[in-house]
């Protein structure tokens, strides 16, 4: 069988989790023109295994810093010694087998409530994202599939508009997706 065939096998599969727990996997950061972000190399994400193979996962955390996975989103990973990261055994990334049809955002909060990080979480909570969120003014925000994209791309744009916070892409399910079918 065909790399190509085997992948379009994979790709869209209802996969079955495997236990309840959870495994860290190491990602290693694309850094932007200006070498963003400097201080960090490396992402770790909680993932569950999945039951079709051992080495594969399915993203539970939204990632901060990469821009080609997000939650949902089933990769495969192997156990590795990395002396850079840890002087034991690791999972790292190898591939992304399946997309969960999440969206990422990265938002950098500007005007603050005065309750905040949490106000601004439990808002974006009530609007069915899940959000992570690091130094009280930075936040991984996730869009499932199943909640109206149009309808968070108009808040996310209209928060940032009014200079709320600025925003950026992580991994986009729905524009990657698109631009495939042009292809």
């Amino acid at each position: 069988m065909a790399i190509d065939e085997e992948q379009d096998m994979l790709m869209n599969q209802k996969w079955e989790l495997a236990g309840d727990y959870s495994v860290e996997i190491w990602f290693r950061i694309e850094k932007d023109e200006q070498g963003y972000p400097k201080s960090k190399n490396w992402e770790q994400l909680l993932a569950r295994p999945v039951l079709e193979r051992d080495d594969y996962f399915q993203i539970e955390s939204v990632p901060f810093y990469l821009k080609n996975i997000s939650r949902g989103d089933i990769v495969r990973a192997i156990v590795v010694e990395d002396e850079e990261i840890l002087e034991s055994e690791i999972f790292k990334f190898d591939t992304v087998v399946d997309r969960g049809g999440h969206n990422t955002y990265r938002l950098f909060l500007r005007k603050k409530h005065p309750n905040d990080p949490v106000f601004t979480v439990d808002e974006l909570i009530k609007k069915g994202l899940a959000v992570e969120e690091q130094y009280g003014d930075f936040f991984a925000v996730d869009v499932p599939p199943t909640v109206d994209q149009k309808a968070i791309d108009a808040y996310l744009l209209a928060e940032c508009n009014a200079s709320r916070w600025e925003m950026q892409d992580g991994y986009l399910h729905t524009i990657m997706e698109h631009r495939k079918e042009k292809a």
